[in-house]
């Protein structure tokens, strides 16, 4: 609107540049008549006139056109334009709600499964420890002493006293008479005895070992099992 505004006032500006000059020379050439003429009337009837084939009011037409078309272009910048109305805008036809989904109704059930048992081969496991003779024997002390004869003999002195004759023979007087007489000796009584040794007393014994036990675990066969579980699932 503001353009085509524009375009008008400037087709009737252009008009206006065009009539303009000629009405100069209208009325440059009414005033050299009215200065030859004699009265008042003869003036005014020339001014009156047709000025370059344009009447007076053609000039006050385009005149009046030309302040129109400035008014309504100062308006179209923003003054009192006439705002056409506008389309209404159609109202949008609503969406329909969805229809919700119903929830998928979750039952619990038990279900059984099969369980496969592995098998396993025979074998042996360490147990306890024991011992036992292994056959061969031997000697150790006890911690005991004893004595015994060694098959020898010895002497020793009693501590007790004795007196014996030693074969020889002496002479005495006795009474003016000579005796003979055998020797005597007195003598610390000896014995001959076994000699006796105090030792240590020896045992023989078994020999034992202490050894680990071993258990044998017999094979197993592989086999299958069922067990229980609770599952989920959605009804039908």
């Amino acid at each position: 609107m503001k353009q085509f505004s524009k375009s008008i006032f400037a087709a009737l500006s252009g008009l206006g540049i065009l009539l303009f000059p000629n009405l100069s020379v209208a009325a440059e050439e009414s005033n050299v008549d009215e200065s030859a003429q004699t009265g008042g009337a003869a003036g005014n009837s020339a001014s009156s006139a047709a000025i370059g084939g344009v009447s007076a009011g053609t000039i006050a037409a385009v005149i009046a056109i030309a302040a129109a078309a400035a008014a309504i272009s100062d308006s179209g910048s923003g003054g009192g334009a006439i705002t056409p109305t506008p389309t209404p805008t159609p109202t949008p036809t609503p969406t329909p709600t969805p229809t919700p989904t119903p929830a998928p109704v979750i039952e619990e059930y038990v279900t059984e499964v099969v369980v496969d048992v592995p098998g396993t081969a025979e074998f042996t496991t360490a147990g306890a420890t024991a011992t036992r003779t292994t056959g061969a024997t031997a000697t150790r002390t006890t911690g005991a002493t004893a004595t015994r004869t060694t098959g020898a003999t010895a002497t020793r002195t009693t501590g007790a006293t004795a007196t014996r004759t030693t074969g020889a023979t002496a002479t005495a007087s006795v009474g003016g008479t000579i005796v003979n007489q055998e020797l005597t000796e007195d003598f610390e009584v000896v014995e001959t005895y076994d000699v006796v040794e105090e030792f240590e007393v020896v045992e023989e014994y078994d020999v034992v070992e202490e050894y680990t036990t071993t258990t044998t675990v017999p094979a197993v066969a592989a086999s299958t099992a069922t067990a229980t579980a609770t599952a989920t699932r959605e009804a039908n």
